[in-house]
């Protein structure tokens, strides 16, 4: 359970008092405003509420959730020789498992986001069920029921006389005069001051500190239970299997993409320029052999030769869309992209981010996904759009950088099998990236991807 703060899922905004950090700390030539400081109050106070409740509702779901699990578990447990007390016993462990995610929630709207674990999950019969009895997540969640009655008892017998504390000191000098004078054995009498006046002053004082440090109390009480929670309620293990599953799954998703687009390079260039070469090549050796005797029929074919030169270099460069370009290493992402644009059929413009040219500022994994998704998308879109116009924003926000690819044309866009984006998916899951596609049929179309700044190639088993 060490770590907690760095493990814990903080919600922004969570802290108390926090406030936006808006360019450099001015403190020493500005005071803050009284709009900021409001701010901050309002934010306080909400966050107590958020906390007090809870702690109050955190109480009673222990409350009761000890009352239920701990008798069904001594049931259980007493009856364990019959197929009665596995019954009991499994019935423990899934209320056990309800209280545990009521906990999760309550948590939740303090600040404190944690994962619901999986569950093993069975047939609807009875021994199907029975899988919940092997399941460690599960004895952990009925681990939690009296260790959280006792904190959460605690904790509830701490907040709410701390909470009216601080409004009944503050408010002890209009309602101690209902009191009848034989009860004034306030706190000031027992320190040896007496008299209403000094009873009044001191109570006042100490229902002011109350006040001011419940917010941090309740946090505190809140942070204790969230810790608890992290220990017993959150499967760590299964989370790790799960990201080991879904990294597994985009190294073989990169894998493929890349073998995928090196048979199509290699299809293309077979079909295509490596043709028009072997025909260059036996066009020339006609005009060789007619230069002499026939030189009419020979400028002819060697025109015909020149025309087929100039389409094989324009294939190539639309096939070399699929290869990081020179470009892209010399001058940056931002030239890069603005070549492939003015290359294009579609008329498109190109907003990108001046920083993202940065040194460091992206990896080279990132930087080539970038390239890559404007590269195929736009050749996509002349392929099938029928757009008259096409706009290509880049945009780096926090962590990740966010390509965002419109068109005017017809739509139908899709990534489902078959389609020409499908491709695209798989590279970006091999930087741990995603592609969303709205493109309703008659348009327009938006593409929108997303790539880690610091993302990092995975390769393919058998690849490396």
């Amino acid at each position: 359970m060490t770590n907690i703060g760095s493990e814990l899922e903080f919600s922004q905004g969570a802290e108390l008092g926090a406030t936006p950090q808006n360019g450099p700390d001015m403190s020493d030539l500005t005071q803050p405003s009284p709009i900021d400081s409001g701010n901050a109050l309002a934010r306080t106070i909400r966050q107590a509420g958020r906390d007090l409740g809870c702690v109050a509702g955190g109480f009673f779901i222990a409350l009761f959730g000890f009352i239920v699990c701990v008798p069904l578990f001594s049931l259980g447990v007493g009856t364990a020789v019959t197929v009665f007390g596995l019954f009991v016993l499994t019935a423990a462990l899934v209320v056990a498992g309800g209280f545990a995610q009521f906990h999760r929630n309550l948590l939740a709207g303090a600040g404190y986001e944690l994962r619901r674990p999986v569950y093993p999950r069975g047939r609807m019969r009875f021994w199907g069920r029975m899988r919940r009895l092997r399941s460690a997540q599960g004895w952990r969640d009925l681990l939690h029921i009296p260790i959280a009655f006792v904190v959460n008892t605690a904790s509830f017998c701490i907040a709410i006389p701390w909470v009216v504390a601080g409004p009944g000191g503050l408010t002890y000098w209009f309602w101690s005069q209902y009191l009848p004078d034989e009860d004034r054995t306030g706190l000031a009498w027992l320190l040896g001051f007496p008299g209403v006046v000094a009873d009044v002053i001191l109570t006042t004082m100490l229902g002011a500190f109350f006040l001011i440090t419940a917010p941090f109390v309740l946090r505190g009480l809140v942070m204790l239970q969230a810790a608890i929670a992290k220990g017993l309620l959150v499967d760590e293990a299964s989370h790790l299997r799960q990201q080991v599953s879904e990294l597994t799954h985009s190294r073989a998703a990169a894998g493929e993409a890349e073998a995928h687009t090196l048979r199509r390079l290699e299809r293309d260039l077979h079909d295509g320029p490596q043709q028009r070469l072997v025909r260059l090549g036996m066009d020339l050796g006609a005009v060789e052999r007619r230069l002499d005797t026939d030189p009419d029929t020979a400028k002819q074919i060697l025109r015909q030769a020149m025309e087929q030169s100039q389409e094989a270099l324009a294939e190539i460069r639309t096939l070399s869309r699929g290869i990081a370009p020179p470009i892209l290493t010399e001058r940056g992402l931002r030239a890069a992209v603005t070549a492939l644009a003015a290359r294009g059929v579609i008329p498109t413009t190109v907003d990108i981010d001046e920083d993202l040219d940065q040194a460091r500022s992206l990896s080279d994994a990132a930087q080539n996904a970038v390239y890559f998704v404007v590269a195929e998308t736009l050749a996509n879109k002349e392929k099938y759009s029928q757009a008259s116009t096409c706009a290509v924003e880049v945009r780096r926000l926090g962590g990740v950088v966010v390509i965002t690819i419109t068109d005017d044309g017809v739509g139908g866009a899709s990534v489902a099998k078959g389609h020409g984006l499908v491709g695209l998916t798989d590279r970006l899951a091999g930087v741990d990236g995603n592609l969303h596609v709205s493109s309703p049929v008659g348009g327009p179309t938006m593409i929108t991807a997303t790539v880690p700044v610091n993302a990092m190639p995975q390769a393919a088993p058998g690849m490396r």
